[in-house]
C-alpha cells in the first residue's frame, strides 16, 4: 500500500511539473533575476580592448569623440594586475557572456584663462553599453574623474527593461591591449525592472 501512496504522489508530481514547467524560467534567467532583485546588484567583469580605440580615446583634446569596445565577463573571471588575457578569448575556459562599448566626448583641457574657474569639470563624458548574449542590455551615463567612475543606469532592454540606479567601475588590472579590466557592478533601484527575456 505505501509503495502505491509514493507512485501516486511521484506521477502526480511529474504531471504538475509538466502542467507548470511552460511557464518557469530557465535556470540562468532565474539567478539573474535573483541577482537584479535579491541583493539589487549584478555584477560582471569587462575588459576594455585598445584595438578597437577610436584616435580620440588616445590623444583627444577638448571636443573631441572617441569610442573603444569591449568583452563582459561573468564577475570573477579576469585576473588582476598587469595580465595577458586577450579580451575576444576565454579566460581559464570562460567565454564571454556579451559586448561592451564606450563612446563619449573628451571634456578638458579649458582654456588657462577659465581653467581655475572649472576645476571639478571631468576629463571626458560617456555613455556605456553593456549587451549580453541572452538578449539583455544595460545602458549608462556619466563622467571620468581621477577617482574612477560612478555611472546613472539610464535604462535596459528585454530582461532588464525599465533599470534605473547606478554604476560603479574599478580596474583592477590590465590586459595584453594595454587597457583595464575593471569590474562593473550595478545597483538596480529595487522595483525598477520590469522587462521579460522575450
Amino acid at each position: 500500500m505505501k509503495r502505491i501512496v509514493k507512485l501516486t504522489l511521484w506521477t502526480l508530481g511529474l504531471a504538475l511539473l509538466a502542467v507548470l514547467a511552460p511557464a518557469l524560467r530557465p535556470l540562468t534567467e532565474w539567478v539573474a533575476s535573483v541577482q537584479a532583485a535579491g541583493d539589487n546588484s549584478v555584477t560582471f567583469d569587462v575588459a576594455c580592448d585598445c584595438r578597437t580605440g577610436s584616435p580620440g580615446f588616445f590623444t583627444g583634446t577638448r571636443g573631441d569623440v572617441f569610442i573603444v569596445n569591449g568583452k563582459i565577463f561573468p564577475a570573477g573571471t579576469l585576473p588582476s594586475g598587469t595580465a595577458t588575457n586577450d579580451p575576444t578569448l576565454p579566460v581559464n575556459g570562460v567565454a564571454p557572456i556579451g559586448e561592451w562599448m564606450c563612446r563619449g566626448q573628451v571634456a578638458l583641457p579649458l582654456p588657462p584663462a577659465v581653467s581655475a574657474a572649472y576645476g571639478t569639470v571631468p576629463f571626458a563624458l560617456n555613455t556605456q553599453y553593456f549587451i549580453l548574449k541572452d538578449g539583455r542590455g544595460l545602458t549608462v551615463e556619466g563622467y571620468n574623474v581621477p577617482t574612477g567612475e560612478v555611472l546613472s543606469l539610464t535604462g535596459g532592454v528585454n530582461g532588464f527593461s525599465g533599470a534605473s540606479g547606478f554604476l560603479q567601475e574599478a580596474p583592477f588590472g590590465t590586459n595584453i591591449t594595454q587597457c583595464p579590466n575593471f569590474r562593473a557592478r550595478f545597483h538596480i533601484q529595487p522595483g525598477s525592472v520590469r522587462g521579460s527575456s522575450d
